[in-house]
């Protein structure tokens, strides 16, 4: 084994001993997205448990004269609605919402006094929907929202009913539905039958969770590269190194080689996670089989997707090596590594909330000058199967890395490795910055 494959050994040895590039690199991405499939599965489970459990209080001041009809179909509306009503006896509306509160109910429907006079004159009346928040979860708010679309409903059904009775030569939908909207999709150019806010919907939580897990996985290893190296320079090693008969490039490229290694692994952690997650969670997503729609990633958008990765894990670690030349310890090259956290943030946090087509010129251009935009438009095009934008921005990816990796060869071939210095702080006395 020559120089060049010792210095690779010696940098993939001391990688590998540390084991927070085991747990940050090639672990956290195996069992990231899956725990988080898991955890959102299991909240809307136990969202959709919490709601079919749950009881509404129904306390009705109507009926004083002993007419109570409309009342009493209110509350068999709400159970047809599959909302489990329980009738409250009280002398007024606070003590209604004592007792509701008191039993375990998350709304208290309080219907007032007149309410069939009011229904049968044709006259408005008003109920009062309390929403009971003990843990302020969302199963408190999802009851509550399906209270109100029940009472929407019945809305609904007393217009039917007095349009009925004024026309009851037509029918109800005739008179009530004059004009109805199928809700469709037209997905690469054919048309399906679904609502489009469903696939919407099904996507979301793939298109938010992947520009936020690879701003985490990037600056980590930009931290891990950058203490690398800075650790060789704090402790001296790299004097050593350096004195030794090797040419400098090799002492570069078999720093970048390690690093390259790890990067490939950390990608196939990736792609194998954020595989698992997309399975679990976003195929059957909101009951939309997304296969079935033609919209589960195709070899080519999976490939694209690994290089585009691989190529911003290779960029990112060559970067946080670049900038550790100008530091002089671990704590100066980890607080020179925020430099290079805003790159790798502004597109996370823009591309989380909207396509880079949507976007306005100038941010538009922003995020397409930052390689590390890619990854995330891969992600996206998983689904549109658009991959214009990734070729390109893989080709743009090579050059960007290749012009980073040749000014670190430049830096590595003079002295400036060992004297370059890159200071915010006051100077010590002695002349030590």
């Amino acid at each position: 084994m020559g120089p060049l494959g010792n210095i690779m050994q010696k940098e993939l040895m001391e990688m590998v001993r540390d084991p927070k590039l085991l747990l940050s690199m090639l672990i956290v991405p195996m069992l990231m997205f899956p725990l988080m499939g898991m955890a959102i599965g299991s909240t809307r489970e136990a969202t959709e448990e919490g709601i079919a459990k749950a009881t509404v209080g129904f306390y009705s001041m109507d009926g004083s004269d002993g007419n109570d009809t409309y009342s009493v179909y209110l509350n068999m509306y709400l159970e047809m609605s599959n909302i489990t009503c329980r009738n409250i006896t009280a002398d007024d509306a606070a003590r209604a919402v004592r007792k509701a509160t008191d039993g375990g109910d998350m709304a208290l429907l309080v219907v007032p006094a007149n309410f069939t006079e009011n229904m049968a004159s044709l006259k408005s009346s008003t109920v009062d929907l309390y929403g009971i928040l003990r843990d302020f979860s969302m199963t408190e708010g999802a009851v509550q929202q399906q209270v109100s679309t029940a009472i929407e409903g019945f809305n609904q059904w007393m217009v039917s009913q007095r349009l009925q009775q004024a026309y009851p030569n037509e029918s109800v939908a005739n008179l009530t539905l004059p004009l109805v909207a199928r809700n469709l999709s037209v997905i690469k150019g054919e048309p399906k039958d679904i609502d489009p806010n469903l696939v919407g919907a099904a996507i979301m939580g793939s298109t938010i969770s992947m520009p936020m897990a690879l701003m985490i996985l990037l600056i980590m290893a930009g931290q891990l590269a950058a203490t690398s190296v800075a650790m060789e320079k704090e402790q001296k090693t790299l004097e050593v190194l350096l004195s030794l008969p090797v040419r400098r490039i090799n002492i570069l490229i078999g720093k970048l080689s390690g690093v390259i290694v790890v990067s490939m692994l950390a990608t196939v952690s990736y792609l194998v996670g954020f595989g698992v997650y997309f399975q679990s969670f976003g195929v059957s997503a909101g009951n939309v089989d997304l296969a079935a729609l033609g919209l589960s990633p195709t070899p080519l958008g999976i490939s694209l997707l690994g290089v585009s990765l691989m190529l911003s894990f290779v960029s990112a670690l060559s970067l946080a090596i670049l900038l550790s030349v100008f530091t002089k310890d671990v704590r100066s090259a980890q607080s020179l590594m925020g430099v290079l956290y805003i790159p790798i943030m502004i597109p996370a946090l823009v591309l989380m909330f909207a396509p880079i087509n949507t976007l306005p010129g100038a941010l538009q251009a922003v995020v397409l000058a930052i390689p590390f935009s890619y990854p995330i438009i891969a992600s996206q095009a998983l689904y549109t199967q658009q991959y214009l934008y990734v070729v390109l921005g893989i080709v743009y990816q090579a050059i960007f890395t290749a012009g980073v990796l040749a000014v670190a060869a430049r830096i590595f071939s003079t002295e400036k490795i060992m004297t370059a210095r890159l200071s915010f702080g006051k100077k010590k006395p002695g002349g030590e910055g």
